[in-house]
């Protein structure tokens, strides 16, 4: 867990200028610089996700920008909806060799030059809000340090979607992406067991956990444990 906050903190620096930005949007289009430019992406897109259905994109960066994306959801087929689906990501160095699985979104994507695509879904608990979209013009697996990296860069951007997606009053954003990586873990474990107790939205179920920590005056990582451990309910 040390070594993966260390590889978080180092990406948070990379994306937010040493602590010089804070507006989501910014920190976002740098994510996406980020994958180009450090993971070796020809392209990278954010999109927010509501089950099957593309919401928009947040950031986009390099060539296809967030046209291989858009074309997914267009078709209803490819890794995106596959990896909002499992919620897993899904890599594939070598496109072509999914053509049998989705015949006309690979004919697509070729068309442009893409070759490989990662995709990250962005997800609290069992719900997908967002994909972090990676393609390359040039077949080829991620290294395992740029798939560390990427990882951990999936997860900052689900930090930010969720950060975008609450209420007023929420804490600032470079507090959100200092939280310890268990602390983090924890909380969007509970955030996602709310949210199925209430049927709710993942930023609504992360807004009752917070105002359940303020009137008790526990952290929010405690009243997290606690649901996660199952000592707490919040449809009682």
């Amino acid at each position: 867990m040390a070594r993966e906050d260390e590889r978080r903190a180092r990406i948070v620096a990379a994306v937010t200028g040493g602590g010089a930005t804070t507006r989501v949007d910014e920190l976002m289009r740098r994510l996406s610089l980020f994958a180009v430019t450090e993971l070796a992406a020809s392209g990278c897109t954010l999109a927010l996700i509501a089950g099957a259905e593309l919401l928009g994109t947040l950031a986009d960066a390099g060539r296809h920008s967030s046209v291989i994306t858009d074309l997914q959801f267009e078709l209803g087929e490819g890794p995106c909806l596959e990896a909002c689906a499992s919620g897993s990501p899904v890599l594939l160095p070598d496109l072509a060799s999914a053509a049998a699985r989705w015949p006309v979104f690979t004919a697509a994507a070729a068309q442009p030059g893409v070759r490989a695509e990662f995709c990250f879904p962005l997800g609290v608990g069992a719900t997908c809000i967002g994909v972090f979209d990676l393609y390359r013009d040039e077949p080829g697996m991620l290294s395992d340090g740029q798939l560390a990296d990427a990882l951990v860069a999936a997860d900052i951007a689900r930090d930010a979607m969720l950060y975008l997606q609450d209420p007023p009053g929420h804490p600032g954003l470079a507090a959100l992406l200092d939280m310890a990586g268990l602390d983090r873990i924890v909380v969007h474990q509970a955030t996602g067991m709310i949210a199925a107790q209430l049927d709710a939205t993942p930023a609504d179920a992360l807004a009752r956990l917070r105002a359940s920590a303020f009137q008790s005056g526990r952290s929010i990582y405690d009243i997290a444990q606690d649901v996660v451990e199952r000592r707490v309910r919040f449809d009682g």
